[in-house]
């Protein structure tokens, strides 16, 4: 108690509580706790930390500084920039962390953070595969993101890119992190992770000398999160960057007649290394990858008029395909190849490359003169060759990689749903559920594999769908040049009859080869979709919705005379998967004039529940047509 004698105008209280101190109230300190803190019912504490009056010391400074870097050497992580660029990315990591520390703890918790990293390594992983998981899993255990910010920035655009496809991945992570009732969107985490992953290169990053891989696939995953979520223009420029650094890095003129690119002569690494299997695998892996996704950019008739990579020549040729064999075989000194005819996460990859450089000899020819220059005649053969090269490759997949039959009996996780188990994204800070399907592919190095197979499987068959569809419309469009050409020659100089009857003999054959294709394709898309459990759908949905949405669309908007009487009566069915998959592209921000929600970057529970019905439907016509034979019985 205050001793009553003394003037209480002349006395100054101490010290104000916690809380009283935040309200910026008087705290009244005759009794503990203090009245505001009982009128509240809030306990009353001095836990903050006191603040000296006046202009702060600097040796003091200095001092707490120096001591805090004994204890803890990643509070000032060497390599960070002091003056972080640009400054909306620096505006933003403000609200990340409330100190100066820069680690993969401004992305999510680590418990969150080791749950999505494994996710990256199951689901994205087999179509990109890249970077070296053990070497990966190695620095991200040593905690590296706090010492090297390039492997931070790897860290950042790698959860960017596997948010971009599979939203659900973070989204209980999201709702914990603000509300049950209204969280952010998915392209709010991605734009996070892109804004830390900027933020570690710093504004002085072009200067930097050497640049890596890492940086090579930062710059991958960074375009690919962009495209998923059809931020087009910042897509071609980290693309561009991806291809800019391969060249610096080894995809380069060789130096001898008859070599191939590497990328495993480091000469500013610290060893003493003549060659790194590593890095070369991994190099060769983004190449390749790169290639792919410009090609399939290109089918869904995106220009990429700043990503050129031009046809491999004897002086400038592609490097070697990687190597078929896992990252576990995979050494800085050696390779470890498996027994003959073992199938790796690199077979399926290898696969997709053979799909996509069918399209060689078209690309070629258009970089080099455009097919007008090219007859109709040798046009026409050019686009049967390729499709027929395309076809083939199917045929030489392992039993692993076969589509198999319908309705989900290759599907390793079939019947989990029916034993109650399901994906469930990271509900930290609360353990999983016993029901989260990692639990059984975590603990179970076989099923996980084979998941992963069924991923690549997936992959392998719409990216043939779409490259297929890709030479038939071609064809189609082509076709329809050469006959208005010619109908306006014909009517200007005219042709003998022998001649014309001649090259419609020889259009007749080809033609009629492509129409059938059309109805093939759309029977082969309809019984490939009733094929893919949804469960290797949706974690891929960037890379896969996009391919069946645009096969799909080309299909229905095709001319009538186009169409045979399989797409004819599939039209009804095409358009309903159309509509759903159109529903489900929802990454990005709103659409300017939509209102679903009053601000275009949250997301609110109905948002949830509208695109997990629109799942569901998906789900239900998958299953609908693949115990009806890929829609021909119901047709």
């Amino acid at each position: 108690m205050r001793d009553p004698t003394i003037n209480p105008k002349l006395t100054r209280l101490r010290r104000a509580c916690d809380m009283c101190s935040m309200r910026k109230v008087k705290c009244d300190d005759s009794n503990m706790p203090c009245r505001p803190c009982r009128e509240l019912g809030v306990d009353c504490t001095f836990n903050r930390e006191t603040k000296r009056r006046g202009p702060p010391n600097k040796h003091a400074e200095a001092a707490k500084a120096a001591k805090r870097a004994r204890i803890d050497p990643s509070v000032v992580p060497p390599g960070f920039p002091s003056s972080p660029s640009p400054q909306n990315a620096a505006k933003t990591l403000m609200t990340i962390s409330t100190d100066s520390v820069l680690d993969a703890e401004a992305i999510a918790p680590m418990p969150v953070l080791e749950l999505l990293v494994d996710d990256f390594f199951t689901y994205i992983h087999p179509l990109a595969p890249f970077p070296h998981e053990p070497t990966f899993r190695h620095s991200f255990a040593n905690r590296e993101d706090r010492l090297k910010p390039e492997f931070l920035g790897l860290l950042a655009s790698m959860i960017a890119a596997l948010v971009a496809s599979f939203p659900r991945s973070a989204r209980e992570h999201l709702k914990a992190q603000h509300s049950t009732h209204l969280f952010p969107k998915a392209i709010v985490m991605i734009e996070k992770c892109r804004d830390i992953a900027l933020l570690t290169r710093g504004s002085r990053w072009v200067l930097k000398q050497p640049k890596t891989l890492d940086d090579a696939a930062t710059s991958y995953f960074l375009g690919l999160a962009s495209g998923y979520t059809s931020q087009w223009n910042a897509s071609r420029h980290f693309m561009a960057e991806t291809l800019t650094l391969l060249r610096e890095l080894g995809f380069s003129r060789p130096k001898h007649p008859g070599e191939l690119p590497t990328f495993g002569s480091d000469s500013f690494a610290p060893d003493s290394m003549p060659f790194n299997h590593v890095k070369d695998q991994i190099g060769k892996r983004i190449f390749w990858c790169l290639l792919l996704g410009v090609r399939s950019f290109s089918q869904l008739g995106a220009s990429h008029t700043d990503i050129v990579i031009a046809p491999s020549t004897p002086s400038l040729p592609y490097p070697a395909y990687p190597e078929n064999v896992d990252d576990i075989c995979v050494l800085a000194n050696e390779i470890i190849h498996p027994a003959e005819g073992s199938v790796t996460l690199l077979t399926g990859f290898r696969f997709a490359i053979d799909i996509y450089t069918t399209m060689n000899g078209v690309v070629s020819l258009e970089l080099a003169y455009g097919m007008s220059t090219l007859p109709w005649a040798d046009q026409r053969l050019l686009l049967r060759d390729g499709l027929l090269a395309a076809k083939s490759i199917i045929d030489n997949l392992p039993p692993e990689l076969q589509l198999g039959n319908t309705g989900g009996e290759t599907d390793p996780l079939a019947g989990m749903e029916d034993a109650g188990l399901q994906y469930v994204p990271p509900v930290w800070p609360n353990t999983q559920p016993p029901h989260d399907v990692r639990n059984i592919i975590k603990t179970q190095p076989t099923r996980r594999r084979q998941l992963q197979y069924e991923i690549q499987k997936a992959n392998i068959f719409v990216s043939q769908l779409a490259t297929r569809s890709y030479f038939v419309e071609l064809y189609f469009n082509l076709r329809d040049v050469h006959l208005s050409e010619q109908q306006q020659t014909l009517e200007v100089e005219g042709t003998s009859d022998e001649d014309k009857a001649l090259q419609d003999a020889d259009d007749k054959e080809i033609f009629e080869f492509m129409s059938a294709e059309r109805e093939i394709i759309v029977q082969n898309l309809l019984t490939v979709l009733g094929s893919i459990s949804q469960r290797n759908l949706e974690p891929n949905g960037g890379s896969l919705i996009n391919k069946i949405r645009q096969v799909a669309s080309t299909l229905l908007n095709d001319a009538p005379e186009r169409k045979g009487p399989f797409a004819i009566k599939s039209e009804e069915a095409l358009s309903q998967l159309l509509e759903v998959l159109m529903k489900l592209e929802k990454t990005g921000p709103v659409p300017v004039g939509e209102t679903r929600a009053p601000d275009p970057l949250q997301m609110t529970a109905e948002d949830e529940e509208e695109e997990l019905r629109h799942w569901a439907d998906l789900r239900d016509y998958q299953l609908r047509y693949a115990a009806n034979a890929g829609f021909a019985g119901e047709l």
